[in-house]
């Protein structure tokens, strides 16, 4: 019975943590200075304050999220003989098994790459899940990826290629069995 177990990673987030700082300290800048600001780009002082009140939320929460994962090293997904289990931290909420695996195909967006799940039930998945934002989340996920699943490896201790090969040889092994 063998457990893969994938961590966030420390380094990862250690940027992320530096670079919402930065975020933060550019939104509080755009939020004090908004009037001279306004004059040098000829925009709306309204605008650049309502910019840098938006960049002050969001990298409040990636500095939440990055000291929380710096902090305690987080279980991200979790691989056994039974599936992949998403959400670990619940265990059994999201736990895919093999058998509901079609296999894994590559998302790219921007210059990101990410891992979409593809399941031969997805609308089990969708009526499945109660918690309102995951449920929204998982909808768009379908709608635009043709799945409700899609696997980033941004903050795991391996890249994407890592994750596919992985992903990739535990369907192949454990598939037969299911």
């Amino acid at each position: 019975m063998e457990k893969i177990e994938l961590f966030s990673s420390k380094k990862k987030s250690f940027l992320l943590l530096i670079g919402s700082l930065l975020f933060l300290v550019g939104g509080i800048w755009f939020l004090f200075d908004a009037e001279n600001l306004a004059n040098f780009k000829y925009r709306s002082p309204i605008l650049i304050k309502t910019i840098g009140i938006i960049s002050i939320l969001f990298s409040g929460i990636a500095i939440y999220i990055s000291i929380k994962q710096l902090v305690k090293n987080q279980l991200l997904l979790l691989i056994d003989e039974n599936g992949i289990n998403l959400n670990p931290k619940k265990m059994s909420t999201q736990n895919i098994e093999w058998k509901n695996i079609e296999g894994f195909s590559e998302l790219k967006i921007q210059s990101q790459k990410m891992v979409i799940i593809e399941v031969n039930n997805p609308d089990f998945w969708i009526n499945k899940e109660k918690n309102y934002l995951r449920k929204k989340a998982i909808e768009y996920n379908f709608s635009n990826y043709g799945s409700p699943f899609v696997v980033s490896s941004v903050s795991m201790q391996i890249n994407y290629i890592e994750l596919l090969k992985i992903l990739n040889e535990n369907l192949e092994k454990y598939k037969k069995f299911a």
